[in-house]
């Protein structure tokens, strides 16, 4: 009888042992429920599963759980894409104050670009309260897409760098540079440089004039119409020529006095400023040989290698 009575005091212990500890494990999980530590909490829940509303809370802290995994994951995702956005950005706003393009318009286009990207950028939203919610703003977040709006940045950001590049080929270039570029000009046959003794003008390397002047032969023009023995003596007539300016003002001046006898019997032929060069073609040649003469040479001139 005595032991039959001990046994059922040792199993009440046993069982008010176990009670005790399941009360225990449960208000530390609604403890750490109510901070947000729903992985601490569940993995208590979890392990009292049929203790008072247990498996609702383990539903509930799952389910958050995910969630927040889930924003996080999310956030971190947003936040590495607006990084690399952001460095885009900021090194194409770089680039529109860097140098001188050859084709100015491709500072505005690249402004647009980034204009368009800074307003594509997404916020990272703040985190809800409710498990559903969480999953939705995670989701919003995770649509974001700059694959287009960073492709278009960057396409843009290549025709400026570009073309800044090609415009320190053509920014006062040095007399060899010019004469073997145009050595690739398909339609040249002779190539020459004036001298102080030479110059038909007087102007080289004189204050406003030019730093070199090259001048050279088309093969579509006919040589013995032009008069003079040589290519600098036959002078642009014979194809054309590259005067070569230390700036743009003095390249403009030049022209400007140029195109005052555009029309007329003095007419020299066309005249286009490129960088600090002005590029002239012989009024031997038709209209469409001019653009396509000039065309070519301009290609050359700015032709990176």
């Amino acid at each position: 009888m005595k032991k039959r009575l001990l046994g059922v005091v040792l199993v009440m212990a046993v069982s008010m042992s176990l009670v005790g500890c399941k009360s225990s494990d449960y208000k530390e999980a609604i403890k750490l429920e109510e901070q947000g530590d729903y992985s601490g909490a569940l993995e208590l829940f979890n392990g009292i599963p049929d203790y008072k509303d247990s498996s609702d809370h383990i539903t509930y802290c799952s389910d958050m759980d995910s969630a927040i995994t889930a924003y996080e994951d999310a956030k971190t995702q947003l936040e590495a894409l607006n990084a690399e956005l952001q460095t885009k950005i900021d090194d194409a706003t770089a680039l529109t104050t860097s140098g001188t393009p050859l084709d100015e318009t491709l500072i505005t286009t690249l402004e647009t670009k980034i204009s368009e990207a800074k307003a594509a950028k997404a916020d990272v939203l703040d985190m809800p309260e409710t498990a559903e919610e969480i999953n939705q703003a995670a989701e919003t977040m995770n649509a974001t897409d700059y694959t287009t709006v960073m492709g278009n940045l960057d396409s843009a950001y290549t025709d400026l760098d570009t073309s800044i590049k090609q415009y320190a080929l053509v920014d006062n270039p040095t007399e060899a540079f010019v004469i073997e570029r145009l050595g690739n000009v398909e339609d040249i046959v002779d190539i020459s440089a004036v001298t102080e003794d030479n110059d038909p003008n007087g102007h080289l390397g004189k204050a406003g004039g030019y730093t070199a002047q090259i001048y050279f032969s088309n093969v579509n023009i006919n040589q013995g119409s032009v008069s003079g023995s040589t290519v600098i003596e036959k002078g642009t007539d014979c194809g054309g020529s590259i005067e070569v300016y230390s700036s743009v003002e003095d390249a403009t001046t030049r022209e400007t006095y140029l195109a005052a006898f555009d029309g007329g019997i003095f007419a020299s032929g066309s005249h286009t400023i490129v960088g600090t060069c002005l590029i002239r073609t012989s009024d031997k040649l038709t209209a469409s040989q001019q653009k396509e003469f000039e065309a070519a040479i301009i290609e050359a001139l700015t032709a990176l290698e």
